[in-house]
């Protein structure tokens, strides 16, 4: 092996260790959108600032996440790899021998962010099967009925463009069409 298939070697290793490292420790965080000593050593290796206290009971409150650090802060530190790891592959891009290795090792370092996170998103947020999502879905009222009694009401619509039938003739005012 030599020095720069050696090279090709420890940046790649580098980088999954480093996102290893951002996932596990983000996924540390007891509380949600918390903090502890390994999510703030990644904070502050990075120049990721703290998330506004107001700015993470929003985000939290719409992603429902039971614990972990919020993904949007992971997403940066993720990203900072990623850069760090394509800007030391474009010194290296006229190499003769090496251009497969180094093109496999870009497209892994632009997947690595997408990948870390999907990852980061089944350790930290509760697995839900389908039937959760339908359950849930019928007990949330829905927005478009009406919540007392209804008359009945029969309305005709065009079989081919959905316009309601808006008077007695038999010709839809959109697009023409006979009713029927």
């Amino acid at each position: 092996m030599d020095a720069t298939e050696g090279y090709l070697n420890q940046l790649e290793t580098w980088m999954r260790e480093r996102t290893a490292a951002i996932v596990d420790a983000g996924a540390s965080v007891e509380t949600a959108g918390g903090d502890n000593d390994r999510w703030r050593a990644i904070r502050e290796e990075y120049g990721i600032p703290r998330t506004p206290q107001a700015d993470r009971e929003l985000i939290l409150k719409a992603n429902e996440q039971p614990r972990g650090a919020l993904v949007a802060e992971l997403q940066v530190a993720l990203e900072a790899v990623a850069r760090e790891v394509l800007r030391n592959l474009r010194k290296l891009d006229s190499l003769d021998g090496y251009d497969g290795k180094i093109d496999r090792l870009r497209a892994q370092a632009e997947r690595n962010t997408e990948e870390a996170l999907r990852s980061y998103r089944q350790k930290v947020f509760p697995r839900r099967g389908m039937f959760a999502f339908a359950k849930e879905a019928s007990q949330r009222p829905s927005p478009v009925m009406p919540a007392g009694p209804v008359s009945d009401v029969i309305v005709h619509t065009c079989r081919f463009c959905g316009a309601p039938r808006t008077s007695s003739e038999l010709k839809c005012q959109f697009c023409g069409e006979k009713f029927g």
